[in-house]
């Protein structure tokens, strides 16, 4: 279960990305740009760019496992979330302001580091589509000792 400090890293604005798999194990993913932690704390929506590889979103459909992948540029703290995806949708307008408030406060972390937005200036994230997941485990991984530890 993410609890509300947990949430709130989550939630501002990092490196995400999106991991699948197909029947033969083989990976598929796509940046995010975006992930909200819903109030119980056992689901997240992760805004996927619609232009995203049709084979993430042909794994979802297909098994439904997802691990998203998630880092804070300044620091490399990171965190797996694992998960099965509910369903997914278009995300709404207000659901998008959502996800580019997130988006821009990761381009602005990228900013800091010396990764100028004339280097991602290009990078298409929107429109996007919500995918609802499940928490099944939760991993720190940043770089470490600690490094995939399940996180309560």
């Amino acid at each position: 279960m993410i609890d509300e400090i947990l949430a709130e890293f989550l939630q501002s604005g990092l490196g995400i990305h999106l991991g699948t798999r197909n029947e033969q194990l083989e990976p598929s993913g796509c940046r995010a740009a975006a992930i909200k932690v819903e109030s119980d704390g056992k689901h997240v929506v992760v805004y996927v760019p619609q232009t995203a590889s049709p084979r993430v979103f042909d794994n979802l459909r297909n098994n439904g496992s997802g691990a998203v992948s998630t880092a804070r540029p300044a620091d490399e703290r990171a965190v797996q979330v694992k998960g099965l995806m509910l369903f997914s949708w278009q995300a709404k307008p207000e659901e998008e302001a959502f996800a580019r408030a997130q988006w821009a406060a990761f381009l602005g972390q990228l900013d800091a580091i010396g990764l100028p937005g004339a280097a991602t200036s290009s990078w298409k994230m929107f429109p996007c589509v919500a995918v609802r997941l499940k928490v099944t485990a939760l991993f720190n991984q940043t770089p470490g000792p600690d490094a995939g530890a399940v996180l309560s």
